[in-house]
């Protein structure tokens, strides 16, 4: 279970997060949604420390990861990945080398081993194993994504993150990006929190909803408990 208690975060005088509290089940996928300029990904990003709150607690199953010291905290990322909306691929590094780096320099795996890994993930992710030679200018969007999330699961992670991952994206790799996101939860009983503007993949993937505006989070619940007033009140300011 993921717990965060009374995060804050400024950037010099723009107060970004305002205490923002918040429990994650086990194996469910919650979705944090609201307009651009919220605070979603500031929070996302204070959730696995790669950006430091100036205040709060941030539990994973009782342990607050921000007491962590480097070793410790090393350890802890094990267990977690991130999707950024960017993708964040290496431009430098092939389809394959982007997926195998993690394993190379964490984990003490045989070659033939990696191989492996690499081309199960890209199954999984609807995507076939001539791509591994690839560098990321040559793929699109949709694959971008699909070869970032491929990167992810290569982890085998017990908690995924998403930072806006239909962001970009037509409406097919929006809906292929969904159905991954709801099909990883069953397959690898992952723990997922995602960040997203987008009504319509938070309707597909959710199993609770928290609705960020202005630094703090004002609702919580199921998708069937949101109100179109309630809607309408998140995203009257901003761009949906």
């Amino acid at each position: 279970m993921i717990r965060a208690i009374g995060v804050k975060k400024s950037f010099e005088k723009q107060h970004v997060l305002k205490g923002v509290s918040l429990d994650v089940r086990d194996n469910e996928t919650m979705v944090i949604l609201g307009p651009s300029g919220q605070g979603k990904t500031v929070f996302i990003k204070t959730l696995v420390r790669l950006m430091e709150p100036d205040e709060g607690v941030i539990e994973y199953d009782g342990v607050d990861i921000l007491k962590l010291k480097d070793r410790q905290l090393q350890e802890f990322r094990k267990n977690i990945a991130f999707v950024f909306q960017n993708s964040a691929l290496f431009d430098f590094l092939n389809v394959r080398e982007n997926m195998a780096l993690y394993l190379r320099m964490h984990r003490a795996f045989r070659e033939e081993e990696i191989e492996e890994r690499i081309v199960d993930a890209l199954r999984v992710v609807g995507l076939q194993e001539e791509v591994l030679d690839k560098f990321p200018e040559e793929l699109s969007g949709g694959m971008k994504k699909r070869v970032a999330i491929a990167r992810a699961i290569v982890k085998e992670p017990r908690y995924l993150f998403y930072d806006e991952p239909t962001t970009g994206l037509d409406r097919r790799n929006s809906q292929l990006v969904s159905e991954l996101i709801g099909m990883l939860k069953k397959e690898i009983r992952v723990t997922s929190v995602v960040v997203t503007h987008d009504i319509l993949l938070m309707r597909e993937v959710s199993d609770r909803v928290a609705l960020l505006k202005d630094g703090a989070i004002f609702s919580i619940g199921t998708k069937e408990e949101l109100s179109p007033e309630t809607l309408n009140y998140l995203y009257e300011t901003g761009d949906e």
